[in-house]
């Protein structure tokens, strides 16, 4: 019998370079990149297992026994016995006597006197305890736009120092161009290096001021800051930017979105 494997699907990342990256024409790890503007493919999975829950079963209900005797048949019941003192006190009564009128008050109950309504208090009532609003959702390119940025870059700095390579600093500019181009492919829709109206990294940072790019990462549907990089970190291509000694900044941008986040790392001398 043959032996049949489950496709899974796979979140894409990329990576363009402007040295080293342009030279690497191999495929690791699962992981594609063409020399110029190249994709590279990794998977990033979430499980959706969840226990279905469980009720506890229900205990059929009891019914009480009927505790009522049956009367018994040579038992009497109190309607019986008490037959014929009745009789004898009806003809006991006389005629003369006038029946009892009834009371006016006693049939019924008087009705007791509604309790008075409270007069409306003059006084303000307390005001409600304060409460703190929650916090909205962080806007892409703010606290966890920065807090994924800054976790990125502690980690490529690890990877860096176990290969002998100084640290990167966070640069503002950098960082700026890759959250605008995460931002623009979550909007319209595409996942490349190059946009849609043809403009390369290059053009992008030429168009913003930037002058320093040397290479750039990009990566899909990775959910934080660690799953990210060991899927960049599992492609030779994308390794090697992260691994290039001769860079000294970087800039992380991550968009979150249905469909993200997409994250960009731009590298900088």
């Amino acid at each position: 019998m043959g032996r049949h494997r489950r496709r899974r699907r796979r979140a894409r990342t990329g990576l363009i370079g402007a040295s080293a990256a342009l030279t690497v024409g191999a495929v690791a790890m699962g992981t594609g990149l063409l020399p110029g503007a190249g994709d590279g493919i990794t998977g990033a999975f979430l499980s959706q297992d969840s226990p279905s829950p469980s009720g506890r079963p229900t205990l059929p209900g009891t019914t009480a026994p009927d505790l009522k005797p049956d009367a018994g048949p040579g038992t009497r019941s109190p309607a019986e016995e008490t037959t014929e003192p009745a009789e004898a006190t009806t003809a006991e009564a006389t005629p003369d006597e006038p029946a009892e009128e009834p009371s006016s008050e006693a049939p019924q109950e008087r009705p007791s006197s509604p309790p008075p309504s409270p007069e409306p208090s003059t006084e303000e009532p307390p005001p409600p305890p304060e409460t703190t609003a929650p916090a909205d959702d962080p806007e892409p390119g703010g606290d966890a736009a920065q807090q994924a940025a800054e976790a990125v870059l502690a980690l490529v700095n690890e990877e860096r120092a176990s290969a002998g390579c100084r640290p990167l600093t966070l640069d503002a500019a950098l960082t700026n161009l890759a959250a605008a181009h995460s931002r623009d492919m979550a909007e319209r829709g595409y996942f490349d290096h190059t946009d849609p109206d043809g403009r390369t990294p290059w053009d992008r940072a030429a168009a913003a001021g930037v002058s320093h790019l040397g290479g750039e990462n990009i990566a899909r549907g990775q959910p934080d800051a660690r799953a990210v990089m060991d899927a960049w970190m599992a492609s030779e291509g994308h390794r090697a930017n992260i691994l290039n000694c001769d860079y000294t900044t970087l800039g992380v941008g991550a968009h979150f979105a249905e469909g993200g986040p997409w994250w960009t790392q731009n590298f900088g001398f």
